[in-house]
């Protein structure tokens, strides 16, 4: 019984509470005479540090070789001039830690996670590793062989297909119209002068940001950083990759043929928007109405009402430049067209037609009520400060996003889709029977059919193959 006359009526749920900001932790920051910049976040719960040292530049700096960051991140826990692969892992496994390296679109890196007692250990080896990569023949030969494995596996995926098909069709040539795990000619034709040249060209002290996260103090890790890296020059990073190309005018339907398909992957879109763009926030809660959550038009629609698939999604890929935008499902060979044409109905519906309250008001919430789930642990923390630092975004990001989302009225979203959304220059792949597919997808532009080497086929050949 609650005070007074009124009682707590337990069938329903209680009522949401207002959203609000979110307290974004703070961290410490320091650049070093040559350039390296020096990130703490102190978490001192656990006797566990993360360190990562961060280049930037990754995939987008690919060139004529797509896979060359991809390769050249693998490369570096595999030996240096001081230590062979197996010691690099064994050391650190020794230490009770773990090691690794990658490349994304915007930057590469290596890093370990480790007891803090042995953080200062652990360091030696990430500096030898990132200062004096070794690049050992018989560690290329074996990198390469499981890289080209990995893409010729790659082509049994209709996913993967459309994936591949639609990036190189909005980019062309251009990096993200490229794999970033290259191709089987752009792999095979990559060797240690290559992957030293782009190590070189990245791997300079004002082109990286040393990331610490954990049971560690600033004090500790600056003189780390000054013992270990203070005697680099300055350097200067390579310069970036040529502009981006503009939208296409018009529609654009690219097949990729797989025979004996019973449905089709199927994606939509086009060029995006850049991560630091200043409509990134209201892209965002556009993006989450028009497809990137359970509730969004797109999986009500396709999903909940047509029956069509089992999950629709849209993602703005926002990248240090502009990434794509997709919208995308699984869907059976039949109703491939219904759902294309949707879909772009969708995309010209959210332009054209104001957001209801009740509706804009749901997606608010899901948004600002699960971005304090995406800040609870370490690892997603330093990921955000990563991101303001390889962004260029104000330090203080975070802890106004719910507000600015908030803020975001139903115009400000009819703007940013005529902005950023536009369906009659889209872009449309489809991986399944191509045969099928063309003569359904015609209305929607001119089409194209390849095979999943990439390579254009000839209509009739897909048409004899589906009969």
């Amino acid at each position: 019984m609650a005070a007074g006359n009124s009682t707590i009526d337990r069938s329903m749920p209680p009522a949401p509470g207002t959203p609000k900001d979110v307290t974004f932790p703070e961290w410490f920051e320091h650049t070093l005479d040559n350039g390296l910049k020096v990130v703490v976040y102190e978490q001192h719960a656990l006797p566990m540090v993360a360190v990562n040292l961060v280049a930037h530049g990754g995939s987008f700096y690919d060139g004529a070789f797509p896979g060359l960051a991809g390769m050249t991140a693998e490369l570096l826990t595999k030996g240096s001039a001081t230590r062979s692969a197996s010691d690099v892992v064994e050391e650190i496994e020794f230490l009770g830690g773990s090691i690794g390296s990658t490349a994304g679109w915007d930057s590469i890196s290596i890093g370990v996670s480790i007891l803090s007692r042995h953080v200062a250990r652990a360091m030696e080896v990430i500096a030898d590793c990132a200062r004096n990569p070794a690049f050992p023949e018989e560690e290329i030969v074996r990198v390469r062989e499981q890289r080209i494995a990995d893409i010729l596996q790659n082509q049994s995926s209709p996913g993967m297909l459309a994936w591949e098909r639609f990036n190189h069709a909005v980019y062309g040539d251009h990096p993200y119209g490229q794999s970033p795990d290259g191709s089987v000619v752009s792999i095979s034709a990559l060797d240690a002068a290559q992957l030293r040249d782009f190590h070189a060209g990245r791997f300079v002290p004002s082109n990286m940001v040393l990331l610490a996260v954990g049971d560690v103090t600033p004090d500790e890790m600056l003189r780390q950083a000054e013992a270990l890296f203070g005697d680099l020059p300055a350097g200067t990073a390579r310069p970036t990759a040529g502009a981006l190309p503009d939208i296409e005018p018009g529609r654009r339907v690219h097949i990729v043929d797989r025979p004996r398909a019973v449905q089709s992957s199927v994606l939509v879109g086009h060029v995006g928007i850049p991560r630091d763009h200043e409509d990134f926030i209201a892209v965002y809660l556009l993006n989450m109405l028009f497809g990137g959550y359970f509730g969004s038009r797109l999986n009500l629609n396709l999903r909940e009402d047509k029956g069509y698939t089992y999950g629709a999604h849209a993602r703005f890929d926002a990248r240090r430049h502009a990434g794509p935008f997709s919208a995308g499902a699984e869907v059976r060979n039949e109703v491939t067209d219904a759902a294309i044409a949707e879909m772009l109905m969708e995309m010209e519906r959210v332009r054209t037609d104001p957001v209801g309250a009740e509706e804009l008001e749901n997606v608010k919430k899901y948004v600002t009520g699960s971005f304090p789930l995406q800040i609870e642990t370490p690892s997603q923390v330093a990921q955000r400060i990563m991101n303001i630092e390889l962004y260029g975004l104000e330090k203080n990001y975070y802890n106004s996003f719910n507000s600015r989302i908030l803020a975001l009225t139903a115009e400000d979203i009819r703007r940013a889709a005529q902005r950023w959304f536009d369906p009659d220059r889209a872009v449309i792949v489809a991986a399944g029977r191509g045969g099928l597919l063309r003569n359904t997808l015609e209305r929607f532009g001119a089409v194209e059919l390849f095979d999943a080497e990439g390579k254009r086929i000839p209509n009739v050949e897909t048409q004899a193959q589906d009969t």
